[in-house]
């Protein structure tokens, strides 16, 4: 398989992340509601270990590196909760 046919198959899962990114922000507004309904603070240390966790495991799984990822998941976990305070009128995205 070439390199341009490979590149476009990267490009094509780099687009299906983004969507999935997009999906999970959509969720995170969701949450912010259901969080405020029942008086449950955004950041919440407990739930961000055990998600934390479960990245690192799945990540052992898939054979790649788990710190990495566990980094993208923190970045992904930052993203949700500065939606969900955008959602709560605490935050400035658009």
């Amino acid at each position: 398989m070439g390199i341009d046919v490979l590149r476009k198959e990267i490009s094509g899962i780099d687009r299906e992340i983004i969507v999935l990114i997009g999906k999970r922000q959509r969720i995170a507004a969701k949450m912010a509601r259901a969080k405020a309904g029942e008086g449950v603070s955004v950041h919440d240390p407990a739930r961000v270990k055990e998600v934390l966790d479960d990245a690192f495991d799945c990540a052992v799984e898939e054979q790649i590196d788990p710190v990495a990822v566990q980094e993208i998941i923190r970045i992904l976990i930052a993203m949700s909760e500065a939606r969900q305070r955008e959602c709560l009128g605490e935050g400035n995205l658009p």
